[in-house]
């Protein structure tokens, strides 16, 4: 009151803390038709709690091996950054028809949930034929010509077996038993 002041008194309030990460994945292709495609993808890490994250601050995807963030000390409540990583298509992802991988970010303390982009393949089968005979020219009934069929295949996906030749002038056409054409 001007003339009397009395003892102090202290109450302490406990924030409740609430640590956490979310990630966003894009990727820049939309789709591919080649081995050796490379696909680049970007993750947005974002601080979705409301407290201050320590860096440093990892992606984890199951399919690259070169993720990369920014050196970042620490990320304030909504605040983001971005990381990015690459994959190259194999014959194996374009004979699947896609490719699909998981991501997640961390500092050490805290994980985001996973996120999953997946990038669908063209996938062109295709067979070409080139035909060729023994025999260059024939003078009398009964001859017979020999042909030989050489089948390839021209597509991006591998092939399943068996193979077959069908010519309108032969009817013993055989192929070797094959399970696949790469």
């Amino acid at each position: 009151n001007g003339t009397v002041t009395s003892a102090t008194d202290t109450k302490t309030v406990t924030a409740t803390q609430s640590a956490a990460r979310t990630i966003g994945k894009s990727v820049t292709e939309t789709s591919y038709s080649a081995v050796g495609t490379i696909l680049h993808y970007s993750f947005l890490v974002t601080n979705s709690g409301n407290t201050t994250l320590a860096g440093p601050f990892t992606v984890s995807d199951d399919q690259a091996t070169n993720e990369s963030c920014p050196t970042t000390t620490s990320l304030a409540p909504g605040a983001s950054l971005t990381c990015t990583a690459s994959y190259t298509i194999t014959q194996a992802d374009l004979d699947l028809g896609h490719v699909t991988n998981v991501a997640s970010a961390s500092n050490g303390t805290v994980t985001s949930p996973t996120d999953t982009k997946t990038v669908n393949a063209t996938q062109s089968p295709a067979l070409s034929i080139v035909k060729s005979v023994t025999e260059t020219s024939y003078s009398a009934v009964g001859t017979i010509l020999h042909y030989s069929y050489v089948v390839t295949n021209s597509g991006n996906v591998t092939l399943s077996g068996p193979f077959t030749v069908s010519d309108d002038k032969a009817a013993d056409e055989s192929c070797p038993v094959t399970a696949s054409l790469a």
